[in-house]
């Protein structure tokens, strides 16, 4: 299958590897490549730069990170010339990362510049707002592009819902509106390439339908395994194989944890979000 490339606008590209259906998303400026995020596998990272190199004669000379997982870290060892731009808590995230195989274990890096604030960045003619936004990792940051009408938002919705295996569900909201509250249209999440911004309110809407979901089951696990994706989904949005499996993995953390109940946790185990994840063909991999 390859890399998917789109060209999203002049000098700005978005690739999509096959590993997890990962994004990078590339702004240029005279040769010079600024990478937000840096795919999922070293085969992915080797490809990316390869067409670089050859397809954009330019090379990457930084790699903005949203977050500190390593589904989205492989080209950081692929771009060793780069600088690496990451949150204060990037690391931490990292270190919780369970279920790693040897080879994702290798991809941290530790960040050139920790960011803990709200900065602006120039790349050429674009102006990228950078901003803190925790809830689905504490490292989590989006990227505002006003230029373009679109917000990086990493992983804080997955696609049309919200995966609450890592963040308290109101932190996850709390972050989805921030994100909403800048007004795109569309949305480059983690995964997938580019969506409406609409999935950031289908996220909302289903975090509020799962736990009103859940407490009508009364805690019964029975009850809880058999809530449907399309209860907590928005009524003109049809759940795919994506949602569906992600759907699976938080009713296991909704027992788990025992959220929207008396004995819900003050804060979440550590985890990542790929404990069991969906390869780009649909296939779904035990990490």
């Amino acid at each position: 299958m390859g890399l998917k490339t789109l060209r999203l606008a002049p000098e700005v590209w978005v690739v999509t590897g096959e590993a997890y259906d990962s994004n990078a998303t590339l702004f240029l400026r005279e040769g010079e490549v600024l990478m937000v995020d840096a795919l999922a596998s070293r085969a992915d990272a080797e490809a990316l730069r390869e067409w670089v190199a050859g397809s954009l004669r330019a090379r990457v000379l930084q790699v903005v990170c949203t977050h500190g997982f390593s589904d989205h870290l492989a080209g950081l060892q692929a771009f060793p010339e780069a600088s690496v731009w990451a949150h204060a808590r990037f690391e931490e995230t990292f270190r919780l990362e369970r279920f790693r195989s040897d080879e994702e274990t290798g991809f941290y890096r530790a960040p050139d510049r920790c960011v803990d604030a709200p900065l602006s960045l120039e790349w050429g003619r674009y102006t990228l707002d950078v901003f803190p936004n925790p809830g689905h990792t504490a490292s989590t940051l989006n990227l505002d592009v006003p230029a373009l009408d679109v917000l990086l938002s990493a992983d804080i919705a997955v696609g049309n819902m919200a995966y609450v295996a890592y963040g308290e569900p109101a932190d996850i909201d709390a972050a989805l509106a921030r994100a909403e509250a800048r007004g795109r249209t569309r949305v480059i999440q983690g995964h997938g390439g580019v969506s409406s911004a609409r999935t950031l309110g289908a996220a909302r809407h289903y975090l509020r339908a799962l736990e009103a979901a859940v407490r009508e089951t009364r805690g019964v696990p029975e009850r809880v395994r058999e809530i449907p994706l399309g209860a907590c989904l928005p009524e003109d949005v049809e759940g795919g194989d994506f949602e569906a499996f992600f759907h699976r993995r938080n009713l296991d953390e909704v027992l788990s944890r025992g959220l929207w109940s008396a004995r819900a946790s003050a804060s979440p185990p550590g985890g990542e979000d790929r404990t069991e994840r969906m390869s780009a063909t649909g296939a779904v991999r035990g990490q």
